[in-house]
């Protein structure tokens, strides 16, 4: 299926279907239909829209064009919304219906860096009890094709009519094993609060590489807290 696009005002729309195209152009125009907000913070925008009776999903990924060396980044990278909106049409022409289907991407650049971008996706609910077996049997699926998650936790998954896949780029790995262990550490860490125990692993090179760091991010996460109830404290704060 062929990708289009589209040079609108400042902003390149990548879409396949011409359905959407004046969607794109409301979402530059800032004339979207918001009907539910889920998330809207500086790191994150995430919001149901309403489109010709539609439901739909909007995310802005922010990070990209809001912190400078990731900015700095996209002189050279497509962008996560762009790349996004490719590998995921690509993953689902290829028989992988469990990702949640992209419908548009939007950029704009200045001076070759992102300034400002989207994606939409169309909108699944999430009504059914998930099966842990399932998720790990999705997980190895993927990652037999070579792909991973970079966020494997059970917010990113929803369970209506089937499992479908939200918050990835869909990005391929290409040396060893160590995504696909990130991911299920990830995924264990979400669902029991610790990491390494399960037998979900083939204890590696690979597996103790991710463990490795994934302890490390903890032990930083764990910092950055105890130094924010110190300074709450001598705030004057009761923590």
């Amino acid at each position: 299926m062929k990708i289009k696009k589209l040079k609108y005002k400042d902003f390149i729309i990548y879409y396949i279907d011409d359905k959407y195209l004046e969607l794109g152009k409301d979402i530059i125009n800032k004339s979207e239909v918001v009907t539910e907000e889920f998330k809207v913070t500086k790191r994150n925008y995430v919001v149901k829209i309403k489109y010709q009776n539609e439901e739909l999903i909007l995310k802005a990924p922010r990070n990209e064009f809001r912190i400078p060396q990731r900015k700095l980044g996209t002189l050279v990278k497509k962008g996560e919304a762009r790349s996004t909106f490719e590998n995921i049409t690509k993953l689902i022409e290829d028989g992988f219906i469990e990702y949640v289907k992209p419908l548009l991407a939007i950029v704009k650049r200045k001076y070759g860096m992102i300034e400002e971008s989207y994606i939409v996706f169309e909108f699944s609910d999430n009504n059914e009890k998930y099966q842990l077996e399932d998720i790990l049997q999705l997980g190895k699926k993927m990652h037999e094709k070579g792909i991973y998650h970079g966020d494997f936790n059970m917010s990113n998954f929803l369970f209506d009519d089937g499992i479908k896949i939200i918050d990835t780029q869909g990005k391929k790995y290409w040396f060893g094993k160590y995504r696909p262990n990130y991911d299920f550490l990830t995924l264990e860490e979400n669902i029991y609060g610790r990491f390494g125990k399960e037998d979900w692993y083939n204890r590696d090179i690979w597996f103790y590489l991710a463990l490795f760091v994934k302890k490390s991010k903890r032990l930083k996460w764990i910092e950055k807290i105890k130094k924010w109830k110190k300074k709450k404290r001598d705030e004057g704060w009761k923590i």
